[in-house]
Parts: C-alpha cells; structure tokens; sequence
C-alpha cells in the first residue's frame, strides 16, 4: 500500500532504488502520503520522533555513522525550520542529510492560509542543492514527471557525491489519505554529473611546500580519516606542528591534544 499522489510514490521508488533506506518521520497531516508510503514498503527502515529538531539530529548522527542518505520527513509550515539547525550541522559537518518537506500547492501560498510560509529556498546559505517538485495530477502530465525523476535524481546524488544536506520541497494537494495497492509511476535512475571539490588546489600545494612553518589544526573528524602512517608521515616532518580538537577523534604521541582554544 502507497499514497495514490503520484509525485509522492516518485519520491518513494527512486529512494528505493538509491538505497536511501532510512526514515525519520515527524508528525504532521500534510507529509501523510509520504509516511503512507514510506512506513508500508518493508524496505524502508522508518522511525517516528516527534520534537522534529531532536527528529533532524537524530537522522544526521544515523547519516554520519552509516556514511550514508538518510531522510528526515516534515509537514509544512514551520515544521521545517525546526530542522535548520540540523542542516546547518550536516552543512559544516559534510553528512549528507536529505531534507523531504511538504508543502501547500503554490496557489495557497500568501494568501493568509494556516500552516503555510515560503518554504523554497528555506535553507538557501546551508544547503548543497534544494529543489521544488511538481504536482502532478495525471499519468499523462509526462513533462513534469520528467522533471521530478531529474530533481529527485540530482538531489540525491549531491548528497552523496558531495557529502551535504538537500532539501526538496513537494506540494500535496488534499486529499492526502487515499492508497493504492502498487505503483502508478517507475520512475528511472539517473547519475548525474556533479561537480566536487575533491582536488587540492595548485596554489595551496605550492605554498604548502614553500613554507617553513605549518600548523594543522585537526577538528571533528570521522576515526578512519587518517590512517597511523599518515599521521607518522605528517608529523615526521619538522616544518608541521600538528594540533588536535578533543572531538578530532584522533591520538598521536607528536599531536598536541585538547585545549588548544586557550
């Protein structure tokens, strides 16, 4: 059993087919065709937590252990900016977090309707990629189901290629409650191209060489960053004085360790 909104099972498939398997679940009337379908397919592996700042968290430490998308699932409103603060963590902190909230129809926007704000763009200075869907009302509206299957696709593979939080916000129009028994829709998977930061600059390495002093400050990392002979091999060298944040993670006889904000 899914939603019969045709949008919500796009999202639900192509999560699917990603592998985006985890679910938090805030409570909420307007986000019921995604938590219909998400916490009816056995493949999703959902949780229901209602404070939805502590729902955010909860999902981004899931993301950061698992190295993995992890979902977090809001009504509209200001139900989503509950979870700035999370994004803005995932943000800073390189956890691809996806942001899933929905929303109001654009003709109920500004018009005095309850439950209801700007929410495109909600994240705009902490957010890697956001996006709007569709509403789409038939199997014959072919263009804009296109265009969801691209927005969703792109989404998820920012998240994934550059490590970040992504927003998508998708419109439901009532009624909300109603299923069907299988898919209407079979959305396709599309790799994007994306663009990554992960070559070091040739202005960075030639100052780094030139240089006769270094300080590297190591901050919250992951405990498999670094392996014992990289560290060995940084700290070797006596131009590098390498300093550690108790939450690097990390410990080595030549790091200076903790305390090091004084």
């Amino acid at each position: 059993m899914l939603s019969d909104i045709l949008h919500a099972q796009q999202v639900l498939l192509l999560f699917k087919k990603r592998g985006v398997q985890h679910i938090v679940i805030s409570p909420g009337s307007r986000n019921a065709p995604l938590t219909i379908s998400f916490t009816n397919d056995s493949y999703f592996k959902c949780y229901s937590i209602v404070d939805e700042r502590c729902a955010s968290h909860f999902a981004m430490g899931i993301a950061q252990q698992l190295k993995q998308p992890v979902a977090v699932v809001c009504t509209s409103g200001s139900a989503l900016l509950n979870y700035y603060p999370a994004v803005t963590e995932a943000f800073y902190s390189e956890i691809p977090l996806i942001v899933l909230s929905a929303d109001r129809p654009p003709h109920k926007i500004d018009i005095g309707d309850g439950q209801t704000i700007r929410q495109q763009h909600v994240y705009a200075n902490h957010i890697l990629y956001d996006t709007h869907l569709e509403m789409i009302n038939s199997l014959d509206d072919q263009e804009a189901m296109a265009t969801n299957e691209r927005l969703i696709n792109k989404a998820i593979n920012v998240a994934i290629t550059n490590h970040g939080p992504v927003h998508i916000n998708i419109p439901f129009e009532e009624p909300l409650y109603n299923t069907v028994n299988v898919p209407q829709v079979e959305p396709k998977v599309v790799d994007s191209i994306i663009e990554t930061n992960a070559s070091i600059p040739s202005l960075f390495l030639d100052r780094w060489e030139k240089a006769n002093r270094k300080l590297v400050i190591l901050s919250t990392l992951n405990p498999d960053v670094f392996t014992q002979d990289q560290l060995n091999l940084l700290t070797s060298d006596p131009t590098v004085l390498v300093m550690s944040e108790v939450s690097s993670n990390i410990r080595h006889e030549k790091i200076i360790w903790g305390g090091i904000d004084t």
